[in-house]
Parts: structure tokens; C-alpha cells; sequence
């Protein structure tokens, strides 16, 4: 039996591994109880580009959008990204261990999800319905938006134009600036 770190390794070893097995192994791996691993797989996927990934990435997604998710609480005075600043997250006495799991996964999972939708490039109805909710749903993690408004902008289809309009007015750089980047994309291929 693989650790879970033998596991996030497979996914990572085998991210470029064209055959089949490997395929079908990290596609099984996208389903594990641990969140890490499906996280790996999901990256691994986006590496490899295949196209019969997109279903198992979209009910991924569909999995986690039922699963709770506890977004990082404003913080007063926070440092920003990328900070080295130290600080303690305070949960609520009596939160459960897998309370606080649950809020160290928050998006990551979906964002790299949608990323490796981004990479595959493959614009069914729902990975758009997808990518197009999360660019603009204030709930989510900033990254969450961000990454989907940049998936957006790898699949370039201009239908998501107006989604990607209203996500650059988003007052979170990273989202504003990946919908900018995708809208750009979009009107240069029109």
C-alpha cells in the first residue's frame, strides 16, 4: 500500500508518462480520501494535456463544490501574499481536526483543477458553466477566481467574454488581472 507522499510522487513522476497505465492510475488517484493526492493528480493531469481527463476533472469539481469549504478569515493588519510574516489562524473552540483540514484544503483542489482544465483546453458546457461560475463567485478564495479566469483565458471562447468583463472589475489583483489577461487572449484570436 502507497503513503500519501508515494502517491503525490506517482502523480508528479508520472505527469508526462503517455501510457496508459499511467493515465489510468493518476485518473483513479484523482478519487483518493486524501485531499494532497488529488490535488497532485489533478496538476498531473493538467501536465499531461489529455483530453479524456475532462470528466473526471469536472466531477471532481462537482464533488468539492458539494464538500464544505472554509475560506481564509480576514485578517486585520494581514500580511500580503507571498509575506513571510508569521500569524496564527484561531479556529472556534471545539473545532474538529477535520475542520481545520478542511480549511487548510479550502480551494487549492479547485484551483488546480480548473488550471488543469486550462491546459487541456477542452471547452465542454460544463467545464465553461464551471470556470465561468467560480471567475466571479466572491465566496471563493481569490485563487480559486483567479485560476478560473485563467483557465477562461486557455480556452479562449468568447461566450465567457462577459464573465471575464465583470471578474476584471473584481477589487482582488489577481483575479482582475487574470480576467484582463484572458479578455486580451479572446478579443486577439476574434
Amino acid at each position: 500500500m502507497m503513503t500519501v507522499f508515494e502517491k503525490m510522487e506517482f502523480c508528479a513522476a508520472n505527469a508526462l508518462n503517455q501510457e496508459d497505465a499511467a493515465f489510468s492510475r493518476i485518473l483513479a488517484l484523482l478519487g483518493d480520501d486524501n485531499w494532497r493526492v488529488r490535488h497532485a493528480a489533478a496538476v498531473s493531469l493538467g501536465d499531461r494535456r489529455d483530453p479524456r481527463a475532462v470528466d473526471a476533472l469536472v466531477e471532481t469539481l462537482n464533488r468539492e463544490n458539494d464538500a464544505p469549504l472554509f475560506n481564509q478569515p480576514k485578517l486585520e493588519g494581514g500580511a500580503h501574499a507571498g509575506s513571510a510574516a508569521v500569524f496564527d489562524v484561531i479556529f472556534p473552540p471545539g473545532t474538529t481536526e477535520e475542520t481545520k483540514e478542511v480549511w487548510r484544503r479550502r480551494g487549492r483542489l479547485i484551483q488546480s483543477a480548473c488550471l488543469a482544465l486550462g491546459n487541456i483546453g477542452t471547452a465542454t458546457p460544463d467545464v465553461l458553466a464551471l470556470l465561468n461560475d467560480y471567475a466571479l463567485d466572491q465566496g471563493r478564495d481569490y485563487a480559486v477566481r483567479a485560476a478560473a479566469c485563467k483557465a477562461l483565458g486557455q480556452l479562449a471562447r468568447p461566450e465567457s467574454l462577459a464573465v471575464l468583463e465583470k471578474a476584471a472589475k473584481d477589487e482582488e489583483w489577481c483575479t482582475s488581472r487574470e480576467a484582463q489577461k484572458a479578455i486580451g487572449k479572446i478579443r486577439a484570436l476574434a
